[in-house]
This record gives structure tokens, sequence and C-alpha cells, in this order.
């Protein structure tokens, strides 16, 4: 396996994030076959070195390397494993790249599927959300196959993200590093919430306790972005939903389950989160866990 400037790549999954990617990879000038189910996605793609497939075999057949960003573990089983339309039946590809949260089961499961076919693997979540796929702001974390780490990193990665991170050659141990990102912002996000609501029953406007917490040893990403962009303006819109939410809560159970670890603190989250899903909807944004948490305050 060798890659050079003649090296040519797949795009498969052009959703919130994927789509975002998929315009910062053209940019990398080499030449990029895509794929999406619904093909009215490809229509902002139009570029010279942009070629659209009726499948993603036929992205394998064409492209030598191949993101998949896909919304769920069903669909990304079969993107990659259907011999008859999935990548696995196709000719050319030479390695994976899975841009999903998936988790470390899923990651072993379609690396060795794929080495038993002479096709590297590299296990790739992104963080960032759909504004840092589409400012190029990701961090990337990967495991798995390193020259195609190396390569990517030198060609297409810079395009896409501002920093990348080698957690080992295992797959799926980028997942777990993800998962373990995921569940740190929804206990962050959970706690900074619900403490809002206790000083806004004591007569504290929630604008201002951000700005004190941000000054102060209580702030984070949640309490310096989300909470004020996302939730206090009103907007509830940082762009995944609650069966995104859901997904990721399940997925960190098994590796839970796997390393039997303490987890009472996420155990915790994940139960207000899941009355929030049940409250607002498995298609409602992630923060309206806030409209829940003052509920649950006794707060209009």
């Amino acid at each position: 396996m060798s890659f050079s400037n003649e090296t040519t790549l797949g795009f498969i999954g052009l959703g919130s994030m994927g789509l975002p990617m998929a315009e910062n990879v053209i940019k990398s000038e080499l030449k990029t076959y895509i794929f999406d189910i619904d093909t009215s996605r490809f229509n902002t793609l139009g570029h010279e070195h942009v070629h659209k497939c009726s499948s993603p075999r036929t992205v394998g057949d064409k492209a030598d390397i191949i993101f998949t960003c896909l919304p769920s573990l069903e669909t990304a089983r079969s993107v990659v494993l259907d011999t008859k339309t999935g990548i696995l039946g196709s000719s050319k590809v030479q390695s994976v790249v899975s841009l999903g949260t998936t988790g470390s089961a899923y990651a072993t499961e379609i690396s060795d599927q794929l080495q038993n076919n002479n096709i590297s693997f590299l296990d790739s979540p992104i963080s960032g959300g759909p504004a840092g796929a589409k400012a190029a702001t990701l961090a990337m974390i990967c495991s798995g196959d390193k020259l195609t780490y190396e390569f990517l990193c030198d060609r297409v990665f810079p395009k896409m993200s501002v920093k990348q991170f080698y957690v080992g050659d295992k797959p799926g141990m980028a997942q777990t590093m993800k998962l373990v990102n995921n569940i740190n912002l929804f206990m962050q996000l959970a706690g900074t919430l619900e403490s809002l609501t206790l000083g806004e029953k004591a007569g504290l406007d929630p604008a201002q306790m951000i700005d004190i917490i941000n000054a102060s040893t209580g702030s984070s990403r949640s309490s310096q972005v989300f909470i004020p962009d996302n939730i206090l303006s009103g907007a509830f819109n940082f762009g995944a939903s609650n069966t995104i939410l859901k997904k990721d809560f399940d997925l960190w159970a098994e590796e839970i389950d796997v390393y039997e670890t303490c987890a009472e603190v996420g155990k915790a989250a994940q139960s207000i989160f899941l009355e929030a899903v049940e409250e607002h909807g498995a298609d409602a944004d992630l923060t309206m866990i806030y409209n829940t948490l003052r509920r649950l305050a006794s707060l209009k």
C-alpha cells in the first residue's frame, strides 16, 4: 500500500457533518469521488476534482482512501460490508477512514473484516460539531493504520481540522477517547446548567452567572461557548439531536462494561438527559435539557 499526489479520495455521507467536511476535503485538490443516498446534496459540491458516484461500491472502485460519515451503526455497517453495493466488494480502495462515533466494538469488527480483504482501516472520530466541520476547526482523534494517518496529515487533515491526535495502532482506541470526551461534555453541560437553576431561584441573572463562572474556577467549554451561544440565546441549536446523545451514552455504557470502571457521575448525567429526551423527543436538540432542569427546579 502506498499513497502519492495521484492518490484518489472518496467521501460517503453528506449530512450535517459530512457535507462541510467533504467541502474541505476537496480543498486538498486530490480527485474525490462522493456518494450520498440523497443526491440533492451533491449540488453544493460542484468542483473539477469532484465526481459523483451511484453507490459506495462505485466509490471503492475509484478511490484509494474512502472517508465515511454516516448517521447510524446499521448504515455504516451496510456501507462498508455489503458485498454487492458496499465498499468491501470494490476493486481499488486501499484504506477506509471512519469519521463517526461508533464505539470500539464496531471499529474492531470493521477493521477485522477489511483487513481480511487487504484493506486498511483508520478509526478517526472527529470533535467540534457542525460549526467546527464548516470552519475546519475540528479535532481528529485517530487510531489504526499509521501510513494512512501520516499521508492524510500531510495532504488532507489540515484542510479539515486544527488538531490531529494519533492515540495508538489498535482500531477502537480512538473511539474510546472520543466517548471519554463526549461524556465529559455531557456531564459538564448538565452540571453547569443545573447549578444555574439554583442561582436563578435565588434571583441571580443566568447570563451574569455565566460571565462570573467564566472569570472564575468553574469555567469550561460549556460555560464559555455552548451555554451562552446555544442556550441562553434561546437558539437551542448546538446541532446534535437527542438521538445522537442517546447513541453516545449507549456506546459509553458498552465501554464501561468492557473496562469495568466507575461510572456513577456519568450515569447521573445520563439519567437527566434521558428525562429530557422523554420530555422533548428524539429529534430535539440536546441543549433542551436546560428546560427540563428548569422544570425540575420549578422555574417558569
